[in-house]
C-alpha cells in the first residue's frame, strides 16, 4: 500500500519509496500539479529558517515535529553545519518513520 511519508520522500527526490508510492504520488500530482514544488519549497524554507535561527539567533536546540522520512538537508544537518553542537529531537507518530530515522539520521560528535 502507498504510504504518505514515502510519497513525500518520492516528491523530495528521496530513495526510500516503492513503485506503489511513486504511482500514488504521480496520481496525486495530477490532481495537485504543484505538490512536488510545494514539497521542495517546504524543504527550502526549513533550510533557510534553521540556518537563520542557528546562525543569527544562536538557537542550539531544535524540535522537528512531523519529521517524515529522512531525505536531504534534514534539520540536524542544516543546524550542525552552522553549529556542530546543536541538538535536535525528531518527533513523528509513524512507526515506519521511526525505523527509517533510527537507521539513517546520524549527528555530529558535538551534537
Amino acid at each position: 500500500m502507498p504510504h504518505s511519508a514515502r510519497i513525500w520522500n518520492y516528491w523530495m527526490g528521496g530513495k526510500d519509496n516503492y513503485e506503489v508510492d511513486r504511482i500514488a504520488g504521480d496520481e496525486y500530482r495530477e490532481v495537485a500539479p504543484n505538490i512536488e514544488t510545494m514539497a521542495r519549497a517546504s524543504r527550502a524554507y526549513l533550510i533557510r529558517t534553521v540556518t537563520h535561527v542557528a546562525g543569527e539567533c544562536g538557537i542550539r536546540q531544535f524540535l522537528d515535529i512531523g519529521t517524515g522520512l529522512p531525505t536531504y538537508d534534514n534539520t540536524h544537518q542544516v543546524a550542525q553545519r552552522v553549529a556542530p553542537e546543536a541538538r535536535i529531537v525528531y518527533v513523528d507518530n509513524d512507526p515506519l518513520v521511526l525505523r527509517h530515522a533510527q537507521a539513517l539520521l546520524t549527528s555530529t560528535r558535538e551534537g
